[in-house]
């Protein structure tokens, strides 16, 4: 009977150490996209709504059976229709309204439990732009206010694959943190009954220890021809 036992156990170790070693030196895709859109319809005014996509795609490498390294390419588009008042006159606006991309570098280190599902953890950097174009609305005035926003981060990720087949694998996000990022923020102000206008920038930095859990997001994962 212990014969037996320690066959099998030799035969699942055998079997783990086959697929970490064929991970050893290939390259993959990875990504994932997302949408939302909601509508607002109110009796006494025209109906509003808001639309946003984004799309994250990955380029990378196994370095050992355990660590992979690579790069992310992150962005997106949001938009929709608004009511703007001038002189207590509303005034529909529709279109885009923010947007966003993102590169950053990330180092992710293995776990394999068998041939068929893992975990992975590890540290990210990642540099963004972001634009956003919104009406303020008060009892004065409507501002018109866009923020560009210039954003290097550092953050660290975990997350749980399964193995579809030889190519594809099916990823889904943990839990992220964002412990450290420091940016520049610009905002140009332009009210619009008033038509005057103001800007104004700023730095700033965030120290933020907390780890988000969970944070749940699937994605595909494609390997490359070897």
């Amino acid at each position: 009977m212990k014969k037996i036992t320690l066959l099998i156990m030799l035969l699942q170790i055998c079997a783990v150490s086959a697929v970490m070693a064929q991970l050893e030196g290939r390259r993959f895709l990875s990504g994932g996209i997302g949408a939302n859109f909601s509508n607002t319809n109110p009796d006494l005014d025209e109906a509003t709504n808001n639309y946003n996509g984004n799309v994250n795609i990955g380029i990378g490498k196994f370095k050992s059976q355990t660590k992979a390294v690579g790069w992310n390419l992150t962005g997106y588009l949001g938009g929709g229709k608004s009511l703007r008042y001038i002189n207590g006159q509303s005034e529909p606006k529709s279109g885009l309204n923010q947007y966003g991309i993102g590169v950053g570098r990330f180092w992710q280190f293995y776990k394999h439990f068998n041939e068929k599902i893992g975990i992975y953890a590890g540290p990210n950097v990642n540099a963004s732009y972001n634009y956003k174009k919104e009406l303020l609305t008060n009892q004065d005035d409507t501002n018109e206010q866009k923020t560009h926003a210039t954003t290097l981060s550092l953050g660290v990720g975990a997350g749980v694959y399964y193995r579809l087949s030889e190519r594809w694998w099916l990823d889904a996000s943990l839990g992220f943190a964002t412990p450290f990022s420091v940016g520049y923020t610009k905002i140009n102000n332009d009210y619009l009954e008033s038509t005057s206008t103001s800007k104004a920038s700023s730095f700033n930095y965030n120290l933020s220890p907390s780890f988000t859990f969970p944070s749940v997001g699937l994605g595909l994962r494609y390997f490359l021809a070897n």
